[in-house]
């Protein structure tokens, strides 16, 4: 049976919901397909199966337990799904080697994902992986340096 786009939009949705904003993995295995692909520029390796997603959700609710994800703008047509996300939350634990600033983070991201018969059987992500760094005081920003 061939969902529709507006289908497909709920399904990723709810994957992001339960992720992020509830880290209920549990609801993570009935969205996923089981050979799902995930192509993240975090671990920045293509993978097969829910583990390297749960990995990177649980990294970043473990040093950012107020983490919350809102979807700012949805973009769906056939079988592909597009948001533009911000996380935000206070960094209270450790994050990429760098101890808890206390700091209230927030950025941006897109997520692709492809739907097929109900679940998310490939997804892609990007992240403002250089503005969370320059947050965490890891990179400085243009106007810091000299």
């Amino acid at each position: 049976m061939t969902q529709t786009p507006e289908q497909n939009n709920a399904v990723a949705v709810r994957f992001f919901e339960a992720a992020w904003n509830e880290g209920n993995f549990a609801v993570l295995e009935e969205l996923l397909a089981p050979n799902s692909v995930d192509h993240s520029t975090v671990t920045g390796k293509t993978e097969t199966g829910s583990a390297s997603f749960k990995q990177i959700v649980s990294l970043f609710r473990s040093a950012i337990p107020d983490i919350h994800l809102t979807i700012e703008d949805e973009i769906y047509a056939k079988d592909k799904v597009v948001h533009r996300w911000f996380l935000s939350g206070t960094h209270q634990k450790e994050l990429f080697g760098v101890p808890a600033t206390g700091k209230t983070l927030k950025f941006s991201g897109t997520t692709t994902v492809r739907v097929a018969e109900g679940k998310i059987a490939e997804r892609w992500t990007n992240i403002d992986e250089l503005g969370l760094l320059r947050q965490l005081g890891v990179v400085p920003s243009p106007n810091e340096q000299n």
